[in-house]
């Protein structure tokens, strides 16, 4: 069994239990019967994250139980996305595809995502810029990554016949910014053949969870907006504030000297208030060229939708 060689090849690499006391590896059988024979049912105050390997196909959301709300996010190259996913996602406030690449994605699949207002991110733009994804995975609590999005020279198994994707650091780079999410619960990698997987991919698969787990165990939690409505940001918040001189206005961004973060403040039209939406630096520079950055008109216009 591919997950049995998975586990004993991630509990091989050096330091990771410096992560396991805050994540657990489990098979997806594992994980749905942890409790009772009955699918895990976080508490709030839980902190623990969960790794699932889920075999070869992306897990029945509907056993998951993921609950009401569940910002979540989806690695994949774009190939044989589930109806069934988009249909659970669709009353959900943040969801994003990324890794995207366009000839194996259904114009109509992303015609129905941007549609209710979610982020696509393809493969193209994000290897220019690998840490234009972290915004996207910040907050989220479940991560769906398919090993397929991997080209198969670096994730050699039958069954993936992807000549493109990421190659094999990037995955795990990609693994890295979903651990450090300040709100990650679990996380599900599938595209794992339950028999005759190379020791190749078993290992890049354990990995993969190892740098998730690693950024786990090293995050700092940080909410400036729950900060903010309580009155004062912490020091180690800063304000940058860019005045657009042509026209009178201002964009306020917040970053974070403990962790190199950034924020950017959305107004709210309607409820006379701002929202702080995760950014990268470059959104910054961006605006400090004198242009107002793309993610800041996109959640604009989503968050002042009529």
């Amino acid at each position: 069994m591919s997950g049995n060689y998975i586990k004993t090849a991630y509990s091989k690499l050096y330091s990771v239990s410096k992560g396991m006391d805050k994540t657990s590896l489990y098979t997806l059988d594992e994980y749905l019967s942890a409790s009772g024979k009955k699918p895990r049912i976080y508490k709030k105050s839980e902190k623990n994250v969960d790794i699932v390997i889920c075999k070869e196909d992306i897990p029945d959301v509907n056993l998951l139980r993921l609950g009401r709300s569940f910002p979540s996010a989806l690695i994949c190259s774009g190939a044989n996305i589930p109806v069934s996913l988009i249909d659970k996602v669709k009353k959900q406030k943040t969801f994003s595809v990324i890794g995207l690449q366009k000839y194996l994605f259904f114009p109509q699949m992303e015609t129905a995502l941007n549609t209710c207002g979610f982020e696509t991110l393809n493969l193209g733009p994000l290897r220019d810029d690998m840490p234009v994804c972290e915004p996207l995975l910040r907050n989220v609590k479940y991560v769906f990554l398919d090993m397929t999005s991997v080209k198969h020279s670096d994730y050699p198994w039958d069954g993936n016949e992807n000549p493109n994707g990421f190659f094999a650091n990037e995955i795990c780079q990609i693994a890295r910014y979903i651990g450090f999410s300040c709100d990650l619960k679990a996380v599900f990698i599938y595209g794992v053949p339950e028999n005759g997987c190379p020791n190749v991919c078993s290992n890049l698969v354990a990995q993969v969870a190892w740098h998730i787990a690693d950024a786990v165990a090293n995050n700092i939690y940080e909410n400036p907006q729950a900060e903010k409505q309580k009155g004062k940001l912490p020091d180690h918040f800063e304000h940058k504030i860019v005045d657009f001189c042509s026209h009178g206005d201002t964009l306020t961004f917040i970053m974070s000297a403990a962790t190199g973060r950034w924020w950017m403040e959305v107004p709210v039209i309607k409820k006379n208030t701002t929202e702080l939406v995760a950014c990268t630096a470059n959104d910054y520079q961006t605006a400090c060229d004198g242009q107002v950055p793309m993610r800041w008109l996109y959640y604009y216009n989503r968050l002042n939708a009529m």
